[in-house]
């Protein structure tokens, strides 16, 4: 008898220490790798940190690997070697690439009609990251280029900062009074970067490329022999023939900003991304930054913006457990209350409409007038190819082409000769690209 209760008391023991394995099991590790760095990656690293301090279910591993373009390249290549995360950000230009190398699954063969609404997301980014009826990746960060102005620099060269340059010709007309006023020995400047051509294409209700832009097949041909595309090198290269925009160097996007901070300027074209940082280090360098939307083309009419910035994709090959844990981060990464928080430290604009609306209630955009213009410019945005963005598979390589083609102009070619250069280049991209699938 006394041995039959030693045997129930052990049975016992056994099976509550099971339960209290299962109740602190270890959280499931999901590797999260991203392009974020300085100001914006540390804000990303602090929300990952209160992600895991949140719950017990899921680690999240955060891995810094460098811009947009690396982590891209090195997630192909790991997947390749069996040593891919479990979660990326890719940027926006990023898609097509990333669906053809079949490494990622389809975000919303993991999230069913009733977990999230895709309503709620803004439409402009859900018409980017939605091919057809697939929801392949989660957005996250989504910004466009706006323009920033040195509101006392506008007005000690006699123009109003309320009152901002809207068109080409404008932006032309205020560099020159900067300059001749001796505010700043330049007018206006901007990295040397293809980002800023696509929007401005897309401004004009322009696709990029042929094919819907690539949406409804891969392109073949890319719109540089078109008077949308003419009109930006041709006032592109007024601006730098006059010496009223200065070239920050390719894709440089701290020197423009430094160019900006250090008054050598006194506007810039930039990623919406900087609100935050730039109207601060404005206002602690003894100046006010004023935001505004891109300027156009004139005469005409404005078609919105492409949404930059990136999402965050899903790796195929891990286990079931691993994925669906990926996927409680992403909702938790893109929820309403996140979203939120991410925007006003960074100024990348909310993804969502019910975040939207927090902000509104709480009076932010009121307050914070800069952090309105890039929502502004995105919800304005008119639904057509043009806008969409374009789907190409090397992007890179092509942004990479059109960056060389105003190189060339800055060294004397025409723009005619420099843009059909670029097309030739292209087209050979696209056919060696297309080749493959």
């Amino acid at each position: 008898m006394r041995k039959l209760r030693w045997i129930v008391v052990c049975t016992a023991l056994v099976l509550a220490l099971i339960g209290s394995a299962a109740v602190f099991a270890a959280p499931v590790k999901v590797t999260f790798w991203h392009a974020m760095g300085g100001d914006i990656g540390r804000n990303m690293e602090a929300m990952i940190d209160d992600y895991n301090a949140s719950q017990s279910e899921v680690y999240v591993e955060s891995v810094f690997r460098g811009a947009y373009p690396e982590v891209l390249n090195s997630t192909i290549a790991s997947a390749m070697a069996g040593t891919a995360p479990t979660v990326v950000q890719i940027y926006e230009v990023g898609s097509l690439a990333a669906i053809d190398s079949g490494v990622f699954v389809p975000i919303d063969q993991f999230i069913g009609p009733d977990e999230v609404d895709w309503d709620d997301y803004v439409d402009a980014v859900m018409n980017y990251y939605r091919v057809g009826d697939t929801q392949w990746s989660m957005p996250f960060n989504s910004s466009s280029a706006i323009l920033y102005i040195n509101a006392d620099m506008f007005r000690k060269a006699g123009l109003d900062p309320d009152n901002p340059p809207k068109t080409f010709s404008e932006i032309i007309e205020a560099s020159r009074k900067i300059v001749e006023s001796g505010v700043a020995p330049y007018g206006i400047t901007w990295p040397l970067h293809t980002w800023f051509v696509e929007q401005w294409m897309a401004e004009q209700g322009a696709p990029l490329v042929n094919n819907d832009n690539g949406r409804s097949a891969r392109p073949t041909t890319i719109n540089t022999d078109t008077p949308e595309m003419r009109r930006i090198f041709e006032w592109w290269k007024e601006l730098y023939d006059e010496g009223l925009w200065i070239n920050p160097g390719v894709e440089d996007w701290d020197q423009a900003n430094a160019y900006f901070m250090g008054q050598q300027v006194a506007m810039e074209i930039t990623s919406t991304s900087d609100v935050t940082f730039l109207t601060n280090a404005g206002r602690e360098a003894g100046f006010e930054v004023i935001c505004a939307e891109m300027p156009v083309p004139d005469d005409v009419p404005r078609h919105g913006v492409v949404p930059g910035g990136a999402s965050i994709w899903l790796i195929g090959n891990k286990p079931r457990e691993e994925q669906e844990a990926a996927v409680k981060f992403l909702k938790w990464m893109s929820s309403p209350e996140q979203q939120v928080r991410w925007h006003k430290s960074t100024g990348y604009f909310p993804i969502r409409k019910s975040a939207i609306e927090m902000l509104e209630a709480e009076g932010w955009f009121k307050e914070n007038p800069n952090f309105r213009v890039a929502l502004d410019q995105v919800l304005e945005t008119l639904p057509n190819v043009g806008t969409q963005g374009a789907f190409i598979g090397r992007f890179q390589e092509v942004r990479n082409i059109l960056e060389e083609a105003f190189q060339m102009v800055m060294g004397g070619s025409t723009v005619e000769a420099a843009l059909a250069e670029a097309k030739t280049q292209v087209e050979r991209s696209f056919a060696d690209y297309n080749s493959l699938f």
